[in-house]
């Protein structure tokens, strides 16, 4: 059966270094920690600043989510941003009745 990369449910932003890590059969913070290393390490030359934040967001948008998991992403969030709730029903066959009882002699 051959290995399919996808972005991972274990993630802190988009899943992308924990699919990467999943992929790997490693830790997802190893993966954080060169992705950290390689960001600071570009920081150091100018041009190269803004690379490691563009290659995490293109593999964001490129890998897909698994199949066979639930997410709760940055992605899916912003997905259900200005979408209506599920309206409530009304209910109509309902039949009001006084759930205090009065004790005889009672007050």
């Amino acid at each position: 059966m051959k290995k399919k990369l996808y972005r991972s449910n274990d993630s802190v932003v988009c899943g992308v270094c924990a699919g990467i890590a999943e992929y790997f059969n490693i830790s997802p913070w190893v993966i954080r920690t060169i992705f950290l290393v390689v960001a600071i390490a570009c920081k150091l030359v100018p041009l190269l600043v803004y690379v490691p934040i563009l290659l995490y967001l293109g593999l964001a948008f490129y890998l897909p989510k698994h199949p066979n998991e639930k997410y709760n992403d940055v992605f899916t969030l912003l997905s259900r941003f200005g979408q209506q709730e599920e309206k409530r029903r009304p209910v109509t066959d309902a039949k009001e009745r006084d759930v205090k009882q009065n004790k005889k002699g009672g007050k």
